[in-house]
């Protein structure tokens, strides 16, 4: 191309528009098809962090809108964040290709290699924005979540562009390639039916809180009545388990005596599963998931994958909380172990907010689990890019695992996902709401 770095401004526009919330992933073709011919590692350099700080911008809302840090500073946030996934992601890849000779065929699974890593390191890895998340709308190639991983999905996808590479080179590695891709396919006629709940009602209820009510404690006491009326709006349609989004009450959960009575009251007409926060030490809070029946508390999960600089400042960046007030204070703690919790004659798994990024974590969750609860509140970024990432992730989940997925968000959207990842119903985002699904 005549103009220096076009290329690179081009491959991280495409792939930026399919990773955004208006989901053009189809646009990841043509920019994966552009990865190869960036010959240089200044070229991977320019187009990875031009990728990551506009497909992660909006960050930038919960640091500036609801924690008191000034723009500038955020935005320099993102690009130091930018800059580090960029290192992770493209140096580590395009170094790896470079010193075995720029091998095409090896691309994809040295490019799966750098997503493994930076999804576990470091302080447990950032799995965010995975090349094979996009293939849970791609037709054929969402069976690769199924019958592995969003790490199949990344590294077949990527096999596809080196076959269109190798095909318009006329190379003879488009056979291999063209084997690579179709070889995973044959396993999905290995995979068992995936059984639904039988004859299980749920109600999900968006509250939709806005997150400047959230951090206001009087205004969100305030809201109480009503967030109590839409949960007896939902016992109206005699459920089974009625579920609720993250900390969900202007109260945590060792106050459910005093302050939720009314809660507890309507938990004697069936299961509520609710996320609250516990600070029964105060020393020690965690972010937990609380079924309530006749009246108390008849089980509990714990948040065991915390979010790094949200709920805890990690060794040896604890001087950060003196500088920005919105982080300061004590750290969360985590939970001891995934677990499952029972609600009448259901096990649900219920991963808290950013613990659906976490292939691993959820595959826990599935092996003790009737079906997938995920509660979260995403009114930190309201309707952003950032918010419709994290619904995505949720669908991958539901493919990977096989099972029945619901999303309870604070202020949405919510959803029933299918083990196919598809969305059977949704509340859209911005308004509070009952969502009613019968299995």
């Amino acid at each position: 191309m005549p103009y220096k770095g076009l290329k690179e401004l081009i491959f991280a526009l495409l792939l930026y528009l399919a990773f955004s919330k208006y989901n053009l992933w189809f646009l990841a073709f043509p920019a994966l098809c552009l990865l190869p011919a960036l010959k240089s590692l200044k070229s991977w350099l320019g187009a990875g962090f031009l990728f990551f700080f506009l497909s992660l911008l909006w960050v930038r809302i919960a640091m500036v809108d609801y924690g008191g840090v000034p723009l500038v500073v955020a935005l320099l946030l993102i690009l130091m964040l930018s800059l580090f996934l960029t290192f992770q992601q493209f140096a580590f890849t395009y170094l790896l290709w470079k010193a075995i000779g720029f091998r095409l065929l090896a691309l994809p699974f040295l490019w799966v290699f750098a997503e493994i890593l930076r999804s576990h390191f470091p302080y447990g890895g950032f799995p965010w924005l995975l090349i094979g998340e996009l293939t849970v709308d791609i037709p054929l190639f969402k069976e690769y979540l199924k019958v592995g991983s969003v790490y199949l999905g990344s590294a077949m996808l990527l096999t596809f562009a080196v076959l269109l590479w190798t095909v318009s080179k006329k190379s003879k590695e488009a056979a291999v390639a063209f084997l690579i891709l179709v070889l995973p396919l044959t396993l999905t006629f290995t995979k068992e039916q995936v059984k639904a709940p039988e004859d299980l009602k749920v109600v999900l209820v968006q509250t939709y809180v806005p997150e400047e009510i959230k951090l206001n404690r009087e205004l969100f006491r305030k809201d109480l009545p009503r967030l109590l009326l839409l949960v007896e709006k939902a016992l109206e349609r005699k459920p089974d388990i009625v579920i609720l989004p993250e900390s969900a009450f202007p109260f945590s959960a060792d106050r459910l005596e005093e302050e939720g009575a009314e809660l507890l009251k309507l938990s004697r007409r069936t299961y509520i599963i609710t996320g609250l926060i516990d600070i029964t030490d105060i020393t020690s809070p965690k972010n937990g998931v609380f079924v309530l029946h006749e009246g108390k508390v008849v089980d509990s999960y714990f948040k065991v994958r915390l979010l790094p600089f949200g709920e805890y400042v990690p060794f040896p960046f604890s001087f950060v909380k003196d500088i920005f007030g919105a982080i300061a204070g004590v750290d969360y703690v985590s939970g001891e172990r995934v677990k499952c919790v029972r609600a009448g004659k259901v096990k649900v798994g219920t991963p808290i907010c950013f613990e659906v990024s976490y292939f691993s974590l959820l595959r826990e969750f599935s092996q003790c689990a009737d079906l997938i609860a995920v509660l979260t509140n995403d009114g930190w970024f309201r309707d952003s890019d950032g918010t419709f990432q994290h619904l995505r992730q949720a669908r991958v989940r539901a493919l990977e695992t096989g099972k029945y997925l619901l999303w309870v968000n604070n202020t949405g959207p919510s959803a029933v996902i299918s083990p196919r990842g598809e969305v059977l119903k949704l509340i859209p985002y911005g308004k509070e709401g009952l969502l009613e699904y019968r299995f």
